[in-house]
């Protein structure tokens, strides 16, 4: 009698571990899938839902592989559907992971005229001393600089401090001799007397300096045509609409611990409706850009901040025909901004087929809210 008690607790056992498993199973299939539709599923006319879902894909993945390796190692047949959900989403997966460890050590050989390339979104320079109370990060910018001495560098929300009599343009070209310099700024933006915008530093010649205004009249980035061993490149220096989220949000995420259901849906609410808002506005400057991006006659090299993850509709929009220098030649998950304890790959640097990418590298310093983000680039011989 004991014994038939003992298989029936076992069976019973046994039959709630395979529904907890198909349970499992079925949710991680619907989130991933869910996931992947963040790339075709336009912000400005669906939901923000599967955005939301793409930013959340890297976290999702991980779940993803640790689960599937559980079910093969116990034998389950779920395994098979996990690791065929997980297979399908190969372009997305490409686009947010790179695991190859030989891409940190790969190099254009010292005959080839090869180049240098940055971008780093600086926050004016940390002029608040959001990291640094006494004011020391951007001497250790200028540091930074000074060691990684790139040949090109493209810098978003540069602060310029114009009427100090040595400007940080000067400093940082001083820095990096580089003996050309072109900067744009948004004249109207009173908040920082003009002087927030975006530049370039060159060791090579820069000229044809184009405003990028989108379709609200806001400077969202600049343009110039640079060459380099006597070939040309167009370079796209952009910084897609931000969620702007005021010191009330920042303050409500760092207590949510503390406030009470009625506090967590408005708060949650409040940041849902300016990422909601963000997210559409960030669809029609891509689109923008794409169009102007057609419009170039040289190849293409576009960088900065997009605020969006590669699993979003805006990156597949942009990177669309051109090649990622992360996905060329980065390793890991090459996030570069965090937020609490997670962190996101949202500053890009993107090229033409045209161009080959070596050396892609994630700047881990602490300078910005933002990490720079580094390449070598060298044309294809024609």
């Amino acid at each position: 009698m004991e014994v038939k008690k003992g298989i029936n607790i076992f069976g019973k056992l046994s039959s709630l571990l395979k529904k907890i498993n198909l349970t499992v199973t079925i949710l991680l299939v619907l989130s991933t899938l869910f996931s992947y539709s963040s790339m075709v599923l336009s912000p400005a006319k669906y939901t923000l839902l599967p955005a939301l879902a793409g930013m959340a894909f890297p976290y999702i993945l991980i779940v993803d592989v640790l689960y599937a390796l559980l079910l093969i190692l116990t034998k389950k047949w779920t395994s098979l559907l996990m690791i065929a959900v997980i297979a399908g989403g190969y372009k997305m997966i490409d686009f947010t992971v790179q695991l190859n460890p030989l891409n940190y050590i790969d190099d254009f050989s010292k005959e080839d005229s090869s180049f240098s390339f940055m971008s780093f979104n600086v926050r004016l320079l940390d002029r608040y001393n959001w990291i640094d109370s006494k004011g020391g990060t951007k001497n250790k910018i200028f540091e930074f600089l000074k060691y990684e001495s790139p040949d090109i560098v493209c810098f978003q929300e540069f602060f310029n401090n114009s009427k100090d009599s040595v400007t940080n343009a000067d400093l940082i070209s001083g820095i990096l001799q580089t003996p050309y310099v072109i900067r744009d700024y948004d004249s109207s933006d009173t908040d920082h007397k003009t002087d927030k915008g975006y530049i370039v530093f060159s060791k090579y010649k820069i000229f044809n300096k184009r405003h990028i205004f989108d379709f609200t009249g806001n400077l969202i980035g600049m343009s110039v045509d640079a060459d380099v061993y006597g070939k040309k490149a167009r370079i796209f220096n952009v910084h897609l609409k931000s969620i702007k989220l005021g010191y009330d949000d920042y303050d409500f995420i760092d207590k949510i611990e503390n406030t009470n259901n009625k506090e967590k849906i408005s708060g949650w609410g409040n940041i849902f409706s300016k990422m909601s808002s963000a997210y559409k506005i960030r669809v029609k400057q891509a689109v923008m850009i794409d169009s102007l991006i057609s419009l170039s006659p040289y190849p293409v090299i576009l960088c900065g901040d997009f605020n969006e993850p590669p699993a979003s509709y805006t990156y597949w929009h942009i990177r669309h025909g051109f090649k990622d220098a992360f996905c060329e030649s980065g390793t890991g998950f090459g996030g570069t901004m965090r937020v609490k304890f997670l962190t996101f790959r949202i500053d890009y640097i993107l090229h033409s087929q045209k161009l080959s990418s070596k050396r892609f590298r994630t700047h881990t310093e602490n300078l910005s809210d933002h990490y720079p983000i580094s390449c070598k680039f060298k044309f294809f011989e024609e």
